[in-house]
């Protein structure tokens, strides 16, 4: 992996929110970049028609622009699937950041997306590699080949699973109480996180934005089930989900006291130690520190 690479990882595993903004409401840009939202999603797919698609990549450039003169933060572009190599041209050409890839099905999917990102980029003079890529699991089919899928790209750096499509595909009520899709988040968040990938998702669904307490015991289920963070489809959705994937204050505090036991066990020549009544060893200390990390993050982008 390169630098570059590591890097984009690096940024990728900081971030909580990431807020879509339809491609052809470049009013709303400012908005956007201005709710707290660790990156902005410019969505040339579902939020607007397939007839609007040609006027919103001509404006794509300008929209990107837009979003960064009101607060420089990461902008990606959703692409769409049937539209690959046009959209990704398009986001080459606004200088975006990245891309979000949907209904990712197959390992030659991510291929073809970075194989046309290669392409972009050396015919427009920007650096190999400046753009990366997000990955959308949102069908049965891409669910089997989840670890294959995670597994192909260099320019990867998170995967999401997308509960509104695949429960579609499913026939199922994702705001159900007996509905329980955590099969299919347990099977993205594993396949990203065995191959070095930030998991975003939600236990439970963003349609419902209005009620904000359910959305934050929800993100904080996900927190606990191993997710990093999730997108928003609403901008009220960005503080509550921001504040529900970081860690509290409490947690923040045993953080630092497991790091300082263990720091002093070392010293002393032993491998664990004892805080509280419980055994502190070497992953009780790894965890402290990455949840220190993510405490005080400096940048999310």
């Amino acid at each position: 992996m390169s630098a570059g690479n590591a890097r984009s990882r690096e940024a990728a595993f900081a971030r909580r929110t990431q807020l879509f903004l339809p491609a052809d409401r470049p009013a709303r840009a400012a908005k956007a970049a201005t709710s707290g939202a660790d990156a902005v999603l410019v969505d040339l797919e579902d939020s607007l028609p397939p007839d609007g698609r040609p006027a919103a990549r001509a404006g794509l450039a300008g929209l990107v622009a837009a979003v960064r003169a009101a607060r420089p933060v990461p902008v990606l572009v959703r692409v769409n699937s049937d539209d690959l190599a046009v959209d990704v041209e398009a986001a080459v050409l606004a200088a975006a950041d990245g891309v979000l890839v949907p209904k990712v099905e197959s390992a030659a999917t991510v291929h073809e997306v970075e194989d046309l990102l290669d392409d972009a980029e050396r015919r427009h003079g920007l650096r190999a590699g400046s753009l990366e890529v997000q990955l959308l699991v949102e069908t049965p089919r891409g669910l089997l080949a989840a670890a294959d899928i995670a597994a192909a790209g260099a320019r990867t750096v998170a995967m999401v699973l997308g509960v509104e499509d695949l429960a579609a595909e499913l026939d199922v009520d994702p705001t159900s109480p007996y509905a329980d899709l955590r099969w299919a988040h347990a099977t993205v968040l594993c396949a990203a996180r065995a191959h070095g990938l930030a998991p975003y998702g939600l236990l439970g669904s963003l349609t419902n934005f209005r009620d904000l307490p359910a959305l934050a015991e929800d993100a904080r289920r996900s927190r606990g089930f191993g997710y990093l963070g999730a997108l928003c489809i609403h901008p009220a959705q960005v503080e509550v989900l921001a504040e529900a994937f970081g860690p509290t204050a409490e947690e923040v505090a045993h953080a630092e006291a497991v790091v300082a036991a263990m720091e002093q066990a070392e010293r002393e020549g032993h491998a664990a130690a004892q805080l509280d009544g419980r055994m502190v060893d070497t992953p009780v200390a790894v965890r402290a520190r990455r949840l220190l990390a993510r405490a005080h993050r400096p940048s999310a982008g």
